[in-house]
Parts: structure tokens; C-alpha cells; sequence
């Protein structure tokens, strides 16, 4: 049975789809999931996200622009920095 999704999660899965395709290439390791519910609050170069998986070497982050426009992307796991709840300053609809 195919169920029916809202348009966010319809880009959501794009958005998952085109990073692992731009996935960097030096780090072979498997890309290991953080539970949907889990997802760690994180800061990275400006951009207040969170890390939706990870390797050894890089995170896959997700946000929401300031028009509300959802991107994933990667980001080196030195530049990515958690924070609490209360220093998170990213969209709730994440």
C-alpha cells in the first residue's frame, strides 16, 4: 500500500535523495541514521539545524531557510557543533 505524504515530507525525501547522491566521496564509511525523534540541535557555519545521520568524517544536516525553504547538505564533523535546546535559535517546524 502506497500512503499518502504532505508535500514537505515529498521534498524532504528529494532533498535526502540529492544529498547521499553529492555524499563526499573520501569517506567510505556506512551513513549511520539518528532516530527521527532523536535528531541532535546542531550549529553550523551560521546555519542552526539538525543532524538527520553521520560517518565518521561528515554529518548530514537539515534546516529550513528564512523564506522556509527545507535543504540538506554535508558538513564536516569539525565544523559541526550541538547545542542545547535553549541555544537553539533554528525553526520549530524542523
Amino acid at each position: 500500500m502506497i500512503k499518502g505524504g504532505a508535500p514537505e515530507d515529498v521534498e524532504r525525501m528529494m532533498a535526502r535523495m540529492d544529498a547521499e547522491a553529492t555524499r563526499p566521496i573520501d569517506d567510505p564509511a556506512p551513513l549511520r541514521d539518528f532516530p527521527k525523534y532523536g535528531r541532535p540541535l546542531v550549529y553550523v557555519g551560521g546555519i542552526y539545524g539538525k543532524a538527520v545521520a553521520w560517518t565518521h568524517k561528515y554529518g548530514l544536516i537539515e534546516w529550513l531557510d528564512s523564506s522556509g525553504k527545507y535543504h540538506m547538505g554535508w558538513a564536516h564533523s569539525s565544523s559541526i557543533k550541538r547545542v542545547a535546546a535553549e541555544e537553539w535559535k533554528g525553526d520549530s517546524r524542523l
